[in-house]
């Protein structure tokens, strides 16, 4: 054992203050989640240890247990730093130490993972829990405090874990075991779990706190004792003023007044692109990043009721989706040289997913040099009205207008009175997804399933703006079509535009499939024009353009070989060269959306640009960020690299930001977004701020 410095102290001593508090003062929460076994004021605990260091051997504490918790519900609260995170570790096991197969533990793998397993060998039971990306290994190169405890309720047959503030998964099983139940329980171990006589899955590192009660502890509770502020700060948190569970596709900008904006997709019925629910939300901060105003969601549809759902991650139900509702989705951040901020997002039409929305159509008819929205009325096959000036709905067949108009948020009225539709609720019976009318009127829009008139299949692009940096936002408009009447709109490059120095040119990354798309506009906003690139092999995905110097633009993009791809632009984007690749970065074959910015000071003397990827062929995983020296022929001399966690960790979509005091703001997806086995995670969009010198970590 050795002594920890002064920090690991006063961290144990603030967990202790809290654990005490609320035993004390919320005695009667404790026990509201408790067996019926106990009585208020009956919380026990049983063990406490602090400030263990651990080698991957173990200490024995079965005489401190034996007898104690075997056939009561249990609460063990742990705090640990890992030394070395490789391999499944385990930060305590009680088991039958003659036996291969009949123990208890709680877990971490080397991947972030958090789990406990109950199992016993003659009965064949493996009750196994277990949630990936639940805990960080480090942060700006330390090991990171990590706090997690497990429930297990005999009452309700549950286990539950926590971690850092967040319950992580709760699994109701049918063959409960109480530690009781191991046959032949005989051994409790602090890191690890006696197997066949020898000490298996051995801890690595510090047991700062662990803490067991004899008492199963209530949810609001373990939120709070389990609480860690010392990396993971979340803007959208589960069940926030957006009442959705999950959210993805980050977004951050810093405006000229020094507000920061961050934008994210709430998405209501898991972390599914499509179909689903999805609305755009925001939120802002006026102090350098350190605190966050109460989410909203200025891009938003009613079809469904936005709910905090709690979507099945079982792999037999994970891949359940939405019957489909309307959706924004990818959401950009853009400041106008007049200091407007657009917030700008794809918007699809309810279940329309990006795969499906029709390529040969732009969803608008060009009339007298004007485009007009189509629309199709129910009971009709073809697109017989237009959504014309002051929102008059027109047939096109008598060139008249009808007794229909559509408002600015897309919602249909007949004679000047709204037209409203039942509100759809989602919720699981058995296992089985069910929609349901809840009850609920809701205005009906052009975008909705079962809306009167309603839109082409396909994708557009919509835009919201605000004139006080983000307090309050406009109704939304839709950028007209920017590949002609017969293709649909390009898909956005989600994270930021841009707007040059020397034309003041609005610069909006997006890509089609097999074009990269630069949409501009020179008039400020008021009209909008496109340069299309054809790519290579027919492949385009997400990007992000930087302006390296004046007038020098770069354009970096997710591919589908591995690589991150570049194109150059020496004229304000009026032309760009054929695409290069970075050799520093790997990616799976699918790729991942990227983040890249250029820094207002200089670095070693020289203008720098920042890039925030994953750097892994085997999944989205491996984060790091990467500064770049701008050299006098336009070319990036990449210098340094800074790793956001350990290899394994996973790392996807990822947005940068400068601060106004310099600092590097990052928000990012701290799961594998493409794994199957990582849908429907919550709280697992992090944001945290780094010094340039943090990010100086490694010389390329």
């Amino acid at each position: 054992m050795k002594s920890k410095p002064f920090l690991s102290v006063f961290k144990f001593l603030l967990v202790a203050f809290v654990i005490l508090s609320l035993l004390l003062f919320n005695m009667q929460t404790v026990n509201a989640g408790t067996s019926k076994k106990h009585s208020k004021g009956d919380a026990h605990l049983i063990y406490s240890q602090q400030n263990l260091h651990l080698t991957g051997k173990g200490v024995d504490i079965t005489k401190n247990l034996k007898g104690k918790m075997e056939d009561q519900d249990f609460t063990v609260l742990i705090q640990f730093e890992q030394d070395d995170h490789k391999g499944n570790q385990a930060l305590i096991g009680a088991s039958n130490s003659k036996s291969q197969n009949s123990y208890f533990d709680v877990f971490v793998r080397e991947n972030g993972e958090l789990g406990a397993e109950v199992r016993n060998e003659t009965t064949q039971t493996n009750n196994l829990m277990s949630r990936p990306a639940s805990v960080w290994g480090k942060f700006k190169s330390k090991p990171v405090s990590n706090t997690v405890a497990v429930v297990g309720n005999a009452h309700q047959q549950t286990y539950t874990l926590y971690a850092n503030g967040t319950k992580v998964v709760e699994q109701k099983v049918d063959d409960y075991k109480k530690l009781g139940d191991i046959e032949g329980l005989d051994s409790f171990v602090i890191g690890g779990v006696k197997r066949s006589g020898k000490v298996a899955f051995g801890f690595k590192g510090t047991i700062e706190n662990m803490q067991i009660y004899d008492t199963a502890m209530n949810e609001n509770t373990m939120i709070k004792i389990t609480t860690n502020d010392v990396t993971q700060k979340f803007i959208f948190r589960a069940n926030d003023a957006t009442h959705s569970n999950y959210f993805r596709i980050p977004a951050l900008n810093t405006l000229s007044n020094g507000r920061v904006l961050a934008s994210a997709d709430a998405r209501y019925a898991g972390t599914h692109d499509f179909t689903n629910k999805i609305n755009t939300a925001l939120s802002y901060s006026d102090d350098n990043g350190k605190t966050w105003s109460k989410p909203q969601l200025p891009l938003a549809f009613e079809d469904f009721a936005a709910e905090p759902l709690d979507w099945p991650r079982d792999p037999e139900t994970s891949k359940i989706q939405l019957s489909g509702g309307a959706t924004y989705i990818d959401p950009m951040i853009l400041e106008k040289s007049d200091h407007q901020v657009l917030l700008l997002a794809d918007v699809l039409p309810a279940g329309v997913s990006s795969a499906g929305a029709k390529r040969d159509d732009s969803g608008f008819k060009k009339v007298n040099g004007h485009y007009y929205m189509k629309l199709q009325k129910q009971g009709e096959s073809a697109y017989n009205y237009t959504i014309r000036d002051k929102g008059v709905v027109y047939d096109e067949r008598t060139n008249k207008p009808t007794e229909y108009t559509v408002d600015d948020d897309f919602s249909i009225k007949q004679s000047g009175q709204p037209l409203k539709t039942d509100q759809l609720a989602v919720k699981f019976e058995n296992g089985e997804k069910v929609e349901y009318k809840n009850g609920k009127k809701v205005n009906m829009t052009v975008f909705y399933k079962d809306a009167l008139f309603k839109v082409v299949p396909t994708n557009f692009i919509a835009y919201t703006s605000s004139n006080d940096h983000g307090t309050h936002w406009s109704t939304p408009k839709l950028i007209p079509p920017v590949l002609g009447e017969n293709r649909n709109a390009p898909f956005l490059g989600p994270g930021r535009g841009i707007v040059e120095s020397q034309k003041g040119r609005i610069l909006i990354p997006s890509y089609t499939g097999k074009e990269f798309v630069s949409i501009y506009s020179d008039d400020n906003g008021k009209t909008w024009n496109s340069k299309v690139v054809r790519l290579p092999s027919n492949w385009s995905a997400e990007a992000q353009i930087v302006e390296i110097k004046p007038g020098v633009l770069q354009a970096y993009m997710r591919t589908n070989n591995g690589k991150i791809a570049y194109m150059t632009s020496t004229d304000s984007g009026d032309h760009w060269s054929s695409p290069q690749y970075l050799d520093f970065v790997s990616n799976p074959n699918y790729g991942t959306e990227l983040s890249i910015i250029k820094y207002s000071h200089k670095i070693d003397g020289k203008d720098a640009v920042i890039l925030s990827t994953p750097n892994s062929k085997d999944g989205r995983r491996n984060g790091q960020i990467w500064i770049g020296l701008v050299n006098d022929d336009n070319s990036i001399d990449w210098r340094y690299h800074h790793d956001v966690d350990y290899a394994e960790y996973g790392y996807a979509y990822s947005s940068l930001t400068e601060l106004p005091n310099g600092k590097i703001g990052l928000m990012f997806e701290k799961f594998d977004s493409w794994s199957n086995l990582q849908l429907h995670l919550k709280n697992v969009l992090p944001y945290v701020i780094y010094d340039i010198d943090d990010l100086k970590e490694n010389q390329q």
